[in-house]
């Protein structure tokens, strides 16, 4: 596939008229899944500082429970955000190899909307719905 430049405006808009997954549109989703991915670094990034500052030194048996609950929720932040960023890792690789936009499982057009609201989505909403009711065995071949 053509390289995809890395020009993201904020006045462009993907629209339906145009042809899905055109040079414009994913330039776009690119530019979104970039900042995305920067925004997720930065929150890493506070949440490390925020465990290795950790210090459980209180006499109260509640404070440092506190405490503890707020290290593990700090560590679950974490565990999320870099989850997400190999999401968005595994759709800027689609953007390169000319599958972004299309399901994984179906090969259907995921669709704008879903984009928008998702831009590391790899599944069409029908697709997710059959895969999450337990029928996602039918996408499957042997």
């Amino acid at each position: 596939m053509a390289q995809v430049s890395q020009v993201f405006s904020d006045s462009y808009i993907p629209l339906d008229n145009e042809p899905y997954m055109s040079k414009e549109q994913l330039s776009y989703f690119k530019g979104k899944l970039m900042q995305r991915k920067n925004e997720l670094h930065n929150r890493i990034t506070k949440s490390i500082k925020k465990i290795k500052t950790f210090e459980a030194t209180q006499a109260d048996i509640l404070d440092r429970s506190n405490s503890y609950i707020d290290l593990e929720l700090e560590f679950k932040s974490f565990k999320r955000h870099s989850d997400m960023i190999v999401q968005v890792d595994h759709a800027l690789e689609r953007i390169d190899d000319g599958s972004f936009g299309y399901c994984e499982l179906t090969g259907d057009e995921i669709g704008l909307p879903r984009l928008e609201a998702i831009p590391f989505a790899s599944m069409s909403i029908k697709a997710l719905e059959e895969f999450e009711a337990g029928r996602g065995n039918m996408f499957l071949t042997n």
